[in-house]
């Protein structure tokens, strides 16, 4: 449809055509590397404000009670805090914490934003209802992990949900 301008109208107000930004942006996969240390990264920090929690729950040092229950108290409103950081910043900026660092971003396949409810849905919670069956679980995880070292360097998840990891 063309404006008033266009069809030569010397009173339509002036109009700006708007590219979009997907469409003009270059996408570059992100290396395998780069993909493992954001991975790792992002489990350390909610390894490392879980850790009181577990020793708790294993009962691994009883006699060191006394510091891990307020460790824990501290540490389990923390962890729940980063959980909820990535949440907020996949959905708004397909990254987590890890990623943002490391300057990575999920889009989808053909570069456009992905929505929430794929990006938290289809790459991280199915995967990892998937991840914690008996038997099939510890295969299917490995060979998530394993799927990467194609050409198009996507693992399992990245193709449940029609994503890439690119650099941001």
């Amino acid at each position: 449809m063309e404006s008033a301008d266009e069809q030569g109208n010397p009173y339509a107000a002036p109009a700006t055509v708007i590219a979009t930004v997907a469409e003009d942006v270059p996408r570059v996969l992100a290396g395998r590397a780069e993909r493992l240390g954001a991975v790792i990264v992002d489990n350390l920090m909610a390894s490392a404000l879980l850790f009181p929690g577990y020793m708790l729950l294993l009962e691994a040092a009883p006699e060191w009670t006394h510091v891990l229950v307020p460790a824990a108290w501290v540490a389990t409103p923390l962890a729940l805090v980063l959980v909820g950081i990535n949440v907020f910043l996949l959905v708004r900026d397909g990254q987590t914490v890890a990623k943002r660092w490391l300057g990575l971003r999920i889009v989808r396949a053909d570069g456009t934003r992905c929505a929430a409810a794929r990006l938290l849905g289809l790459r991280y919670v199915v995967p990892t209802l998937i991840a914690v069956l008996p038997c099939i679980g510890p295969l299917f995880s490995l060979v998530d992990a394993l799927t990467i070292f194609r050409e198009q360097r996507r693992c399992l998840h990245d193709d449940m949900a029609d994503t890439i990891v690119v650099r941001a």
